[in-house]
């Protein structure tokens, strides 16, 4: 059986290796599985429309070929339910022209019929001034400490 850190990398693997069966096997098919998506729309929600979501997601001209972890990734278990988050830098292609997007990333995996599937994913970067008054974070001070 997979562990939750183990789902969500193969998600990712699948997503990769353009395989669509691979990355939906990793999704609860459940009706309340609810992901927050990095393009232009905000959720899907519910299993037939996230599996519908990547059905479209590989018919685009966009995709990721490799990730790496650039901080975590860090999980947390229990019975039922856990978490994995970090940040992960994508190799990215869109329309013929590669890149790199860093991104924010949480996975919600719960315990369905014995295998670790996510319900919920929010990928996502910070905005440069949410609030229209800079940072709020004191200057010179380290936020990771």
């Amino acid at each position: 059986m997979r562990t939750p850190l183990g789902t969500a990398e193969a998600m990712l693997n699948a997503v990769i290796d353009k395989d669509v069966d691979g990355v939906l096997a990793t999704f609860s098919p459940a009706d309340d599985a609810y992901v927050f998506v990095e393009g232009p729309r905000w959720t899907t929600h519910g299993g037939d429309r996230i599996a519908e979501g990547w059905r479209a997601y590989f018919r685009s001209p966009v995709g990721i070929t490799a990730f790496r972890w650039v901080e975590g990734p860090f999980v947390w278990e229990s019975d039922a339910l856990a978490q994995v988050c970090g940040v992960i830098d994508y190799d990215i292609v869109g329309d013929g022209k590669a890149g790199r997007l860093r991104m924010r990333m949480t996975w919600l995996v719960r315990r369905e019929d014995g295998e670790w599937r996510i319900v919920h994913e929010h990928g996502s970067q910070p905005l440069e001034d949410p609030y229209g008054a800079g940072d709020w974070w004191p200057e010179g001070a380290n936020p990771l400490s």
